[in-house]
């Protein structure tokens, strides 16, 4: 059975964007064994849950950064290695979906949603991703879906805004590696149930 795999970006005090969903308080020092270690941490999943509105940015934006000579070396391999991931977008209506490695996934209630997450981990392949959108975020988090966390803590602190977590979520430590040169810290958790 495949593990669900939240990957997240916050800041030290917790919070995944700003009051207003801004995101430009994100470590933007190079830091090439942070980008190597990235690259090969998505090499673990083959597919991934991403919320529509979310992945309606994100999907263009890193196919648009792969294709793209004038983009660092970097960027590039992490664009790659992002859209090689088949996306699963959730939704609660129809959407379009006009990217070849994407599918739709409506789902009405939390019930729905649990059920096609089980479904979905049962399939052989690596495991299950879920990269990114804050509601998305919070209702596995709530439900009670996340197999493993892994946050990127950035060196900065903001005082208000967007939470990942809204409730208590009890974890218990996997590892934690440091990066020197940007003050990233990349921690891993498995819920304690």
């Amino acid at each position: 059975m495949s593990a669900l795999v939240l990957s997240m970006t916050m800041t030290l005090d917790g919070f995944f964007a700003g009051p207003g969903g801004e995101l430009d308080w994100m470590t933007q020092a190079p830091d090439p064994e942070f980008s190597r270690d990235n690259v090969a941490f998505f090499d673990r999943f083959d597919r991934g849950f991403i919320g529509y509105p979310t992945g309606s940015g994100m999907i263009p934006y890193w196919l648009e950064v792969a294709g793209n000579p004038q983009a660092s070396a970097d960027a590039r391999a992490l664009a790659e290695a992002v859209s090689r991931l088949h996306a699963i977008l959730l939704s609660d209506r129809e959407e379009p979906v006009p990217w070849e490695n994407a599918e739709l996934l409506v789902v009405h209630d939390d019930e729905e949603l649990a059920a096609a997450v089980r479904k979905e981990k049962e399939k052989p392949g690596k495991d299950l991703g879920v990269p990114g959108g804050i509601r998305t975020a919070q209702t596995f988090d709530r439900l009670g879906l996340i197999d493993e966390y892994v946050l990127t803590v950035h060196p900065v602190t903001l005082g208000r805004g967007q939470r990942i977590f809204t409730g208590m979520t009890r974890l218990e430590l996997i590892d934690t590696k440091t990066y020197g040169r940007s003050g990233l810290i990349r921690a891993r958790y498995r819920p304690v149930r």
